[in-house]
């Protein structure tokens, strides 16, 4: 816990020096990788205007193969400017690879929790959780331990925040995505049920985190989750759960070919990303998606 503690200390520091804005843009991008290559965003994404915005909140998938090459760091460092990157790390970041390439370059955890001068922002590595079905492996125990540790202590301890944006790859909480009929609302890209959250064969995500978050929604702390795993079976998301909860979620993956397109791709529909403002005198959060034909270009 002594890594986190200092984490904390770090990102309180960082905010009190920056210059608070009255308002802030933030643009979140999900499954941003483009089909034909293993290095590479979506061409699209590589002509957009990345400087006007405060930050770049990142879902995950950034490139095929984001962590086999060293270089494909200074590639999108180049094109996003890292300084002002949170990225929530998917399966095609950690998989293929080595992930010391993504993290050294970075020089920050893979999880972490930082104040945002009116709300506080989380990011999480469910990587570290087991969407499958099964006994999760025995590895990486220390460092689920960890994170789960940062959400209850942060649910715990949380107070002159308007919200706890938490941002995440893989789909949380499918359990409680329900239509109209009580059916599940299944649009991320993987929907895991359970999904496993620790080496503990027993402890959910779900369970886990879901009461907590359910806490703070009663304390008058927006909770909103932004998740990146999306764009092969709908492009944007948008659910508010009978808690109170918000669930977002916007994917990018039109560089497939229609004619060989896996089977497990569904939506050609137009790509979508997801723009937000944070207005930090009124402290409230607002959202809107957007085509990617329609962002502003270089």
């Amino acid at each position: 816990m002594r890594q986190f503690a200092g984490l904390l200390v770090f990102s309180v520091f960082m905010s009190a020096c920056a210059k608070k804005p009255e308002i802030a843009d933030y643009l979140h991008i999900g499954h941003a990788y483009d089909w034909h290559f293993t290095d590479r965003m979506d061409r699209r994404l590589e002509k957009l205007n990345f400087k006007s915005y405060d930050q770049i909140w990142l879902g995950g998938d950034v490139c095929a193969r984001t962590s086999e090459k060293q270089a494909t760091m200074q590639y999108l460092d180049s094109l996003l400017n890292f300084s002002k990157v949170h990225w929530s790390l998917g399966n095609h970041d950690n998989d293929y690879g080595e992930l010391t390439n993504i993290t050294n370059y970075l020089q920050r955890p893979t999880f972490y929790t930082q104040w945002q001068a009116g709300f506080c922002l989380m990011v999480l590595n469910t990587n570290l959780f087991w969407p499958y079905p099964g006994v999760p492996p025995q590895d990486d125990c220390e460092q689920k331990a960890e994170q789960l540790a940062m959400i209850q202590a942060v649910c715990d301890t949380i107070q002159a925040a308007s919200h706890l944006v938490i941002l995440h790859h893989h789909a949380l909480f499918t359990e409680k995505m329900l239509d109209e009929k009580g059916d599940t609302i299944r649009t991320f890209n993987v929907n895991p049920v359970p999904f496993m959250a620790s080496c503990d064969s027993s402890l959910t995500v779900t369970d886990f985190m879901y009461p907590r978050l359910v806490e703070l929604e009663q304390k008058g702390i927006h909770v909103v989750l932004i998740g990146g795993d999306f764009g092969m079976r709908s492009k944007q998301f948008e659910y508010t759960s009978a808690e109170g909860i918000t669930l977002l979620g916007s994917g990018v993956n039109n560089t497939v070919s229609r004619e060989y397109a896996p089977e497990y791709v569904t939506d050609f529909s137009a790509d979508y990303i997801l723009e937000l403002q944070y207005n930090f005198l009124e402290q409230q959060l607002s959202w809107q998606f957007k085509p990617l034909g329609e962002l502003q270009s270089f």
